[in-house]
């Protein structure tokens, strides 16, 4: 597996803007979403458009997500604000690439070390899980009323940050805003649905008022309604929710666990 050697990065990225504006995503922790779907937008008034720019560092997984993203974005109606600035987007990805850059950029390159192949592993055994996502979305809708909620809902803390790491969540909220001159505004803000106010209506009620139904509702909204809607799970295993939960959640191991137990469950005589 060849890499882009850190300390020439900014070498490489000079070579690329000597051509284009480039966005160099290599190091963000947030995915390349915040730039098509920003965690504070203006919707009205509407803002001018965005300029033509380039995103360099996609992975293989990324640009998967990025797939993904756009049907989503696309169904059952085009999202305007979030296809204005897709459009004005050249994307570059690198893995699949690799071998046609190392001819012309080779001195940047080398070959990863340990931590970044059990990275590569992760990913690759997740992707696995990911092949039957008719299995996972049947295994995640069984397993509702499975201890294993009871037990996450202990660790989870309830802070979002796995939704606003995912290439593939895209929940927001909406907030007007209406100045001392009468002049008004509409944002859109990232929201999740782990939050305790996501599912809150006029009234105060909510209809997921406890951690452990809101952590249920985000595996459900990614492996069932996702599989239901677009055939697919809503994950490209990218590690970045276990990377950066706080509470060291691995979501390959929840999915595992609910597997494990759903095969048995399968394999019980049934009376």
């Amino acid at each position: 597996m060849l890499v882009i050697k850190e300390e020439k990065i900014n070498d490489f990225l000079e070579k690329l803007r000597e051509k284009f504006e480039v966005l160099d995503i290599t190091k963000d922790e947030l995915p390349f979403k915040q730039y098509f779907l920003p965690a504070n937008e203006q919707m009205f008034p509407v803002p001018k458009p965005p300029k033509k720019f380039v995103i360099f560092g996609l992975s293989e997984i990324d640009l998967e997500a990025l797939i993904q993203l756009d049907e989503i974005m696309s169904k059952p109606k085009e999202d305007f604000y979030y296809w204005r600035r897709r459009k004005q987007t050249l994307v570059i990805g690198l893995e699949k690439d690799m071998k046609k850059l190392a001819k012309e950029y080779g001195e940047f390159l080398e070959e990863g070390n340990d931590t970044e192949t059990k990275i590569f592993n992760w990913q690759q055994s997740m992707r696995q899980l990911l092949l039957d996502s008719e299995l996972l979305a049947d295994a995640v809708e069984w397993s509702h009323g499975h201890k294993i909620w009871d037990e996450l809902a202990e660790k989870c803390l309830g802070c979002g940050i796995c939704a606003y790491v995912c290439p593939l969540c895209y929940c927001f909220s909406l907030e007007d805003k209406v100045g001392l001159d009468d002049k008004c505004s509409r944002c859109r803000k990232w929201d999740a649905c782990t939050l305790p106010n996501f599912s809150k209506i006029a009234g105060g009620h909510d209809f997921r008022p406890t951690i452990k139904e809101r952590y249920y509702n985000w595996f459900y909204h990614k492996f069932v309604r996702a599989y239901r809607e677009y055939g697919k799970s809503q994950c490209v295993g990218c590690e970045r929710c276990k990377n950066q939960c706080p509470a060291k959640i691995d979501i390959q191991e929840v999915l595992k666990t609910i597997l494990d137990d759903y095969g048995k469950f399968l394999q019980t005589p049934k009376s």
